[in-house]
């Protein structure tokens, strides 16, 4: 297992980092200053777990979506920010006019054999045809370019502002039937592609978990008993960042052992809501490390916490903005998946001890191994290099077939994919020696 040196900053997150946090720092800072950008950096909280924000300033200006918020260590949680922020600044409209945006039919792409297990591209099929705006991914096995739908990861694609690139592109698709599955999942900035493209698989296997989830405890004919990781079993520094969350939260979080059949570790760290509210306050991380999906998880439930409290949520914090709107009242079975209240569950949950996983030293062996266990599992990640530098990358990984019913949780009318009606209808394959157990 990795250590963390807090005095000499540095910390190598299990292998999940390039370089060195003070040079992490460098690189974040140099970045933004090649885009003529300055970095405003706050401590919410300062410790271990720490929180930071990064504004973007462009002269006396803050640059759109330029907020990031950073967890962990406190020297961790500031790159964290740094990067965040320059993710969500170079992951919106920015550059998109001349970067590459191609047109291609809502029809074609719902036929597509690389992108239809898509749960939005396949109802594409069901939709009105018409020309979308794409952008170039690569199947990252056989190197094939694939044009994914804009609007599946840039949000901002279907805002008002955007209409003039829109128009720029001859893009007059009526989006109203698919909208509501647009997130920015899949994103991720890194001092180069190979560090960012591994946040980045985490991020959008940490959300197919989180939906299966869901799918399983609200939506399935039989739902498997919850798994619970016994906080009595962990090591020392993950027992005392638990305690130290229980004082900040004022109660202690229950950690819930997600891991899919795709076998990357994956956890929630979660606490009820009051009755009738949404269980919102929530944490989540996977890793082919146990422990630092642990410590993700912890860390990011202290981080929501407090920037709920704070009144800092900001709509580039992916899938905890404020929801505006729940949808799904009309449909209980969706409300109560909205909700994700999980209490009548704790108590007839399963206590599993803590076990360590064995994880790569290396960026590029977190890389290997991620997309072994989706090429396994019969998925094709495909992946898009957006903006690279000798001192930043931001890209995004997109899975045909992966979940993203998490939407739900904002109020989204959305429903399970292939993968999702194959867990309600026979249950989640737990993981096991290595191996996932078939459906009961």
């Amino acid at each position: 297992m990795s250590k963390t040196d807090l005095a000499a900053g540095a910390m190598v997150q299990d292998g999940e980092r390039a370089l060195s946090l003070p040079e992490a720092h460098r690189r974040g800072m140099a970045a933004a200053a090649e885009l003529d950008l300055r970095v405003d950096c706050t401590a919410v909280l300062d410790g271990d777990p720490a929180v930071w924000t990064a504004t973007l300033w462009r002269g006396d200006d803050p640059v759109p979506s330029g907020l990031g918020l950073g967890k962990g260590p406190s020297a961790a949680a500031r790159v964290g920010a740094i990067f965040e922020a320059l993710e969500h600044h170079l992951s919106g409209l920015r550059g998109l006019a001349d970067g590459g945006p191609a047109l291609r039919p809502a029809g074609e792409i719902s036929r597509d054999p690389a992108l239809r297990r898509d749960v939005a591209l396949g109802l594409l099929g069901e939709l009105p045809d018409g020309p979308m705006g794409c952008l170039p991914f690569r199947a990252v096995t056989s190197g094939a370019e694939v044009g994914v739908p804009l609007f599946l990861s840039v949000p901002d694609y279907l805002d008002e502002a955007a209409g003039p690139l829109r128009e720029s592109l001859g893009d007059h698709y009526d989006y109203a039937g698919v909208s509501r599955y647009s997130c920015n999942n899949g994103w991720a900035a890194g001092t180069d592609p190979v560090e960012a493209a591994v946040h980045a698989l985490n991020e959008t296997i940490e959300r197919d978990a989180l939906s299966l989830l869901l799918i399983d405890q609200f939506l399935g004919r039989r739902p498997s008993p919850l798994v619970l990781i016994e906080a009595s079993t962990l090591p020392d520094d993950l027992a005392a960042l638990v305690s130290v969350a229980e004082t900040i939260l004022g109660r202690r979080p229950h950690l819930i052992d997600m891991t899919s059949d795709l076998g990357v570790p994956a956890v929630l760290a979660y606490l009820p809501a009051p009755d009738g509210a949404p269980a919102r306050i929530r944490g989540a991380g996977a890793s082919l490390s146990r422990h630092y999906a642990i410590a993700r998880a912890v860390s990011e439930l202290v981080q929501v916490h407090l920037a709920s409290s704070l009144g800092t949520i900001h709509s580039a914090f992916a899938g905890m903005a404020p929801v505006r709107h729940d949808w799904t009242k009309p449909y209980p079975a969706l409300h109560a998946c909205y909700l994700a209240d999980l209490r009548t569950r704790l108590a007839g949950a399963t206590g599993v001890p803590y076990q360590e996983t064995e994880a790569p030293a290396t960026t590029a062996g977190h890389y290997d191994r991620l997309i072994d266990a989706l090429c396994r599992r019969g998925f094709t990640p495909l992946r898009r290099d957006h903006y690279v530098t000798g001192n930043l990358a931001v890209v995004n990984v997109f899975v045909p077939g992966l979940e993203r019913f998490m939407l739900v949780t904002d109020g989204q009318v959305v429903v399970p994919g292939e993968r999702g009606m194959a867990v309600r209808n026979h249950g989640r394959a737990p993981w096991v020696d290595g191996e996932p157990m078939p459906p009961p």
